[in-house]
């Protein structure tokens, strides 16, 4: 054989492949079934960029392996081809939408195919298809059906750029995730789907799937689940109550105003006893037009009005307390409607230091445990600060290498503010003024070990300002003690020993002195005392609250006021009201007759073919069509089962081939879908599941399996982008180092999951290795035993890897095990085992070199290697473990075993265990095939 020709290899085994449709899998139910999944590409009129065939390459190296071990593998393609790009380049370019999405489909699946994915291309799916989206829209039928689908009038986010709504997930930091342009505020009639009705289940639902965490977590934080009380406060000289969600039931007494949505209904209700109408009214004028975000954000400055003549009884105390409107609280949140305690939340306590609110204290921080021999006192704790540097004086104790701030207890008959001074005084020398107290009331449980017993106070943090620089004589008592030290309020907070001495200076470091940590009830009268729990409960139903859970979780608003989507079928009769359209009579096909150009009004109202000849199903009176489009979101939440069964025309999916495939064995994409696309896609399948429209197993979860693939950057290390100028695109890398290049070097680039910068030379050492694999088999070379043992050791690292996806390691051991062979040579039969591994790697090379060795068929359709146990039997070696330098116990290792496994093991042992509990371990020492060695403190 000549040179290694890629182009020549490539052209003539994809030709192969797609004449023989090798990787087409039937629709039958086995326990061999496997189905990997990619997340399907949205077909932009850019193409591929390098970045694209990462994940790509991934699910095919793994469904290679699958098929090699035996597996049925479904393995599809398909296109997300509705949405706003198309629609706007085709504005832009002066095309349909449908003409310019089959010119980057065509663009995308030369791409692919160019990369020797093994997909089955006769499962291929559109999304922009009315043989798709008639199932689409049969979905849509089928939540309506259920009462999961409804339209009311709601505030929404609206992108003036794109004319159209977006939900909520869709902005992003106030802009449109698209266009990059301000979303503003604005109320329309839409449709939902009612996404919260499966809120508790999503939330299950979690548990039981191999996710990565933070994926997991992000869907946690999204429903946001949380568990509070429903409260009413009376509103004086009127019947009407003001109703609040809050978390915090236990601060119930530290309330001291309430605040509404300037949205809230009460407002316009209560407009004849507000004295300041003018003002409120102005107000909620701006408020409507500022976005979500900017009204939530929790740096912004903020702002309000009181509705005077307007106030609320706290149920708690009694006591009168005043309203406000303010654009922090959301009406589309809780209820539209806050109770303010400030004393206990941070964005509480800002509003309330700017319009001079009361802030009461009723919750104090505990630390420690309480001891039954404990000597009871209040304390004061002084924190003084100088004026010209800011600095904290602080006391530095001699004996027992302490820092803290003058701590002193009070005096009969004394206040907090003389303790404060005289403390300071006595320990220092030094004269302060208080200022202020400095938050609330902590409790503290430990043993004083200065006074040899323990100890239980209570302690009110007080700011001082130093008088004057002069500094009086300290008593020889107080220096034998310590001694004071200026620190800056950083290093006072990080040097300060104890944890009950912090808080006071957290609060002046952060500028806010709120307390939103757990700890007991106090100032709150018969609660008093009472853990935050357990006052929660006891406050709620003592004023005749509601215990409830709450979700941050809305409906998903799915209409859109643009062209390129699925129409809603749904008509509207003057008679019978709002009517679904008949299945029989799906799909509602777009109409060729648009002018799709953004108005803001949906380019379906125009369209004579759209609206021609629409009759009521119910009374077949005229009728008008819903014009709306859906949000894509929902093509995508569902296309994984059509899959499935792509071609049948009476069901979505047929039972027989949901029974084959579903719930998809692995899934993969990226970690930007971790809200919108996975959630949505969840509760479709939830929903479905309920009504037996798909398999009972895998429990109502769709994705059993999912991994994140990182991003592939520009080398510049930004993203890469058009716009930018910093994009690679593949179809150049592939003509100039081909395709088994580019899909070893995307698995090669290193961990699956890390974000990575492109690098040129990266795909130069590559094709090296490449080039030497082909050389090797295509040179005469010497046939001996001495390659056996690596290779075996191969076949294990490379099985194991590819299951869990460290596809760089595995081929870092292929790269081991040539590099050996190359100095001993192989034997033939090995060589032919080894073809095999690389094989879901560089699946062109290989079979080339597997049809030159004379062999028949595919290499993909052989069976995958097994390694002898005996053959990799490691060399073992016992090392040392010693802690601080003592020997505490023995291990036995691995020769080549890594120092990440060595360390684990080591501190596995039982010896070694009990000598680092509670101690902190400051330097791991190993020293291969002598010791380990844990330094603790």
């Amino acid at each position: 054989m000549d040179k290694y020709n890629h182009f020549e290899i490539e052209k003539k085994w994809q030709e192969r492949w797609a004449a023989d449709n090798i990787w087409a899998v039937e629709n039958k139910k086995s326990k061999d079934n496997a189905y990997v999944l990619d997340m399907f590409p949205y077909p932009s009129g850019a193409g591929l960029h390098v970045g694209h065939p990462k994940g790509y390459t991934a699910t095919d190296v793994y469904s290679r392996y699958l098929r090699m071990n035996g597996k049925n593998v479904l393995h599809p393609i398909g296109w997300d081809a509705f949405g706003l790009p198309t629609e706007n380049y085709a504005i832009k370019a002066g095309i349909p939408p449908a003409k310019a999405t089959k010119d980057n489909v065509e663009t995308f699946t030369k791409q692919i195919q160019s990369l020797g994915l093994s997909y089955d291309w006769s499962r291929q799916i559109n999304t922009s298809t009315p043989e798709y989206y008639k199932w689409t829209q049969w979905m849509f039928l089928f939540l309506y059906k259920h009462g999961l689908a409804y339209k009311k009038k709601a505030p929404v986010n609206w992108c003036e750029s794109c004319q159209t709504v977006l939900a909520r997930e869709q902005v992003i930091d106030g802009r449109c995730e698209r266009c990059k342009n301000d979303v503003v505020q604005k109320e329309l009639k839409q449709w939902f789907f009612k996404i919260t009705e499966y809120a508790d289940r999503l939330l299950e639902g979690l548990e039981d799937i191999d996710w990565p965490t933070p994926i997991k977590a992000m869907q946690k934080n999204w429903i946001g689940k949380s568990k509070g009380a429903l409260l009413k406060f009376e509103i004086r000289n009127s019947k009407s109550e003001i109703e609040v969600y809050t978390t915090r039931p236990d601060t119930l007494f530290g309330a001291t105003y309430m605040v509404l949505a300037p949205e809230h209904s009460l407002v316009k209700e209560l407009k004849d006893q507000i004295k300041n109408w003018e003002e409120v009214s102005s107000y909620v004028t701006s408020a409507g037009k500022k976005s979500e975000l900017e009204r939530t954000q929790l740096q912004k400055e903020k702002s309000g009005v009181e509705l005077k003549g307007v106030s609320a009884i706290n149920p708690g105390n009694g006591k009168e307390i005043p309203v406000w409107i303010a654009d922090y609280v959301m009406a589309s949140y809780g209820t539209g409607a806050i109770m303010a305690v400030p004393a206990h939340d941070e964005r509480d306590f800002e509003f309330a230091q700017k319009f001079g609110l009361p802030i009461h204290y009723v919750i104090a921080p505990v630390f420690g445990k309480p001891h039954k021999d404990a000597e009871y006192r209040k304390t004061v704790t002084a924190i003084v600060q100088r004026k010209n540097d800011n600095k904290i004086l602080m006391l530095k104790w001699k004996k027992f290498d302490w820092i803290a701030p003058p701590i002193g207890g009070i005096e009969d008959g004394e206040s907090i503010e003389k303790t404060a001074e005289r403390e300071v005084l006595e320990e220092t020398g030094y004269k302060a003024k208080v200022i202020r107290l400095l938050g609330g009331t902590a409790e503290a449980h430990f043993f004083a070990d200065n006074k040899n017993k323990y100890r239980h106070r209570t302690d009110q943090a007080v700011l001082l300002e130093l008088e004057n620089e002069e500094q009086e004589e300290i008593a020889a008592e107080e220096l034998e003690k310590h001694e004071p030290v200026w620190l800056s309020l950083k290093e006072a907070l990080e040097k300060t020993t104890h944890d009950e001495n912090k808080p006071a200076l957290e609060m002046i470091l952060k500028g806010n002195e709120s307390f939103t940590g757990d700890g007991v009830v106090v100032n709150s009268g018969e609660f008093d005392g009472m853990d935050v729990e357990k006052a929660a409960e006891a406050i709620t139903n003592k004023v005749g609250g509601e215990m409830t859970n709450q979700y941050k979780l809305r409906d998903w608003l799915i209409s859109r006021q643009r062209y390129w989507g699925a129409p809603i079928p749904i008509v509207y009769c003057e008679t019978c009201g709002e009517q679904p359209v008949p299945e029989d009579q799906l799909p509602v096909k777009l109409p060729e007759d648009v002018d799709f150009k953004p108005t803001g009004e949906s380019p379906l109202a125009q369209s004579k073919e759209f609206n021609k000849n629409v009759t009521c199903p119910k009374c077949h009176k005229e009728a008008k069509r819903e014009v709306d489009t859906m949000d894509t979101f929902v093509d995508s939440s569902w296309y994984f089962l059509r899959y499935c069964d792509p071609s049948n025309e009476k069901e979505f999916a047929s039972k027989k081939a949901l029974k084959a495939w579903m719930p998809v064995d692995s899934y993969v994409g990226g970690a930007e879908h971790a809200v919108l696309h996975l959630l949505y896609a969840r509760f479709f399948y939830k929903a479905l599941y309920d009504h037996k429209e798909v398999p009972h197993k895998g429990g109502g979860e769709p994705f059993t399996k999912l991994r994140n693939v990182g991003l592939v950057m520009a080398d510049d290390g930004r993203k890469m982008s058009k716009s930018l100028g910093n994009v690679v695109n593949p179809n150049d890398v592939v003509k100039e180092y081909g395709a088994d290049s580019v899909r070893l070097y995307e698995m090669f680039m290193g961990p699956f999951e890390d974000a990575l910068p492109w690098q040129s030379r990266g795909i130069v050492g590559v094709r090296r290795f490449l080039d030497r694999v082909y050389n090797f088999y295509t040179q005469d070379s010497n046939e001996k035993n001495d390659g056996e043992k690596i290779l075996h050791k191969t076949i294990k690292k490379v099985s194991e890897d590819i299951v869990s996806m460290k596809y760089n390691t595995a081929i870092s051991q292929m790269m081991v095990c040539m590099n050996a062979w190359e100095k001993t040579g192989a034997q033939a039969e090995d060589k032919k085992t080894f073809l095999k591994i690389l094989a879901p790697f560089a699946p062109h090379l290989t079979q080339e070199l597997w049809e030159a060795l004379g062999e028949q068929g595919y290499i993909d359709k052989q069976a995958w290697p097994s390694y002898n146990e005996k053959l990799i039997e490691e060399e073992k070696v016992t090392l040392a473990v010693q802690v601080n330098g003592k020997v505490r116990a023995e291990i036995e290792v691995s020769i080549d075993e890594s120092e990440d496994k060595v360390i684990e093991q080591a501190l596995a042992v039982e010896g070694v265990k009990k000598w680092v509990s509670e101690k902190e371990i400051v330097k791991k020492i190993y020293i291969p095939g002598r010791i380990v060695n844990f330094v603790v403190k």
